[in-house]
């Protein structure tokens, strides 16, 4: 028999996180929040249930029980359109991940192909070499710095293998991605090779223009994950402006995902609209929180990774050296302590051994700006002193927010 004191147990341990969650300060940059208006369909019925009527063909509602709420799967493809300035959208992978299978398996030809990436040591994704051999393709990684690929690897991996597909994607990167430089150098050297562009980790800073989109780069697809600097579900998106490329997309996709998470697609729908409303403006307050927490932690004798002219990042992530895996941990502990959650990562581009990789996407989406980096930054300061551990270092920066970058009263 079940014991029903467990269920009430795991219940008022997700309760009880769920309050702390409501003032914590998150700090990871491959998360973000969504507003309350994109939360609704997550707690529907439409969480339940498959929608396949990608073209809304009024002949062809084999699942009905979305029908009801088809005119917000439109809107989705309609902001995601508007936001990417493409007229071809796909919002059918699940995650950041999905969206990199579809994307190989479409784009790649046949197996025995060739596939391009930047190599793990340079902020390449951990995975994308292995998916595509999983794939059946030849993998090679050319290495990268400070947002530019090798040039003169690059060239000589484009002339001697005519690749059919260079998928970049840089995940842990403080600059912006040369995207030009690549599409260059392609039309130079192997003119038949397609370009895609995995901008996961700055998808809101690209859809609010904060940073170049890559189709205007001359990429010929992008897309990626929905919940890191974009604030939206768990889910991914792809977007071309060119049809032939977006039947391709299509076609690896309907053998790669059933259903596409009906109800996290609503949501994505919402964030989308929102977004065409706050993106610019939260776009561009995120880069500039970045730069002062940068600032103001290099300041403070935090061991912030800075280029040579004290230039600290171009994106939404910030990289700080604490020390040893024990010294890290401490304060990592002492910060969490503060309700201030931060990201762990090893041997980031440049930065050997345990480091904070933080971001601000999060807290910009909540509100933050200017003063409340500052009062964040003066928490680091806390934690590291030991000093005010009273488990409100998370109030005193929300307390310091403004208005939020999403609707507040719009039910």
């Amino acid at each position: 028999m079940i014991d029903t004191d467990n269920i009430h147990a795991l219940v008022n341990v997700i309760r009880a996180g769920q309050k702390q969650a409501e003032i914590a300060v998150n700090l990871v940059p491959s998360e973000n929040r969504l507003s309350p208006l994109a939360m609704l369909p997550l707690d529907t019925d439409y969480y339940n249930r498959y929608f396949f009527n990608q073209t809304f063909d009024p002949g062809f509602w084999q699942f009905r029980g979305g029908q009801d709420v088809a005119q917000v799967e439109i809107e989705a493809m309609t902001s995601l359109s508007q936001l990417a300035r493409a007229p071809h959208v796909n919002a059918r992978p699940i995650s950041g991940m999905s969206a990199m299978m579809m994307a190989m398996a479409g784009l790649g030809g046949k197996p025995g192909g060739t596939v391009v990436s930047v190599d793990v040591a340079s902020g390449g994704h951990y995975a994308t070499a292995d998916m595509a051999r999983r794939l059946g393709f030849e993998a090679l990684t050319v290495p990268a710095e400070r947002g530019r690929v090798d040039e003169q690897r690059l060239g000589q991996v484009l002339h001697e293998h005519e690749p059919e597909l260079v998928y970049l994607d840089l995940q842990n990167s403080r600059h912006e991605l040369d995207v030009r430089q690549v599409a260059d150098l392609i039309g130079a050297n192997s003119p038949r090779t397609l370009l895609h562009v995995d901008c996961s980790h700055t998808m809101g800073l690209v859809l609010g223009g904060a940073l170049r989109n890559p189709l205007d780069e001359g990429a010929d697809t992008s897309g990626g994950s929905t919940h890191k600097s974009f604030p939206g579900p768990h889910k991914g998106f792809l977007f071309t402006r060119s049809p032939q490329l977006h039947e391709r997309l299509i076609e690896a996709q309907m053998t790669m995902l059933s259903s596409h998470h009906f109800a996290e697609t609503l949501a994505l729908g919402i964030a989308a609209f929102e977004f065409c409303h706050f993106g610019h403006t939260y776009a561009e307050q995120v880069v500039r929180n970045a730069r002062l927490l940068s600032e103001l932690l290099f300041a403070d004798g935090f061991q912030v990774t800075v280029d040579e002219d004290g230039h600290g990042t171009d994106t939404h992530q910030v990289w700080v050296k604490i020390g040893d895996a024990e010294e890290t941990d401490r304060l990592s502990k002492a910060l969490y302590d503060h309700r201030i959650r931060v990201n762990v990562q090893v041997d980031l581009p440049g930065v050997p051994g345990p480091v904070f990789r933080l971001g601000v996407g999060e807290l910009t989406f909540l509100g933050a700006r200017e003063s409340a980096v500052q009062a964040l930054a003066e928490e680091f300061g806390n934690a590291r002193a030991g000093v005010r551990r009273d488990g409100r270092g998370s109030r005193r920066v929300r307390e310091q927010c403004g208005e939020p970058f999403y609707f507040t009263e719009a039910w």
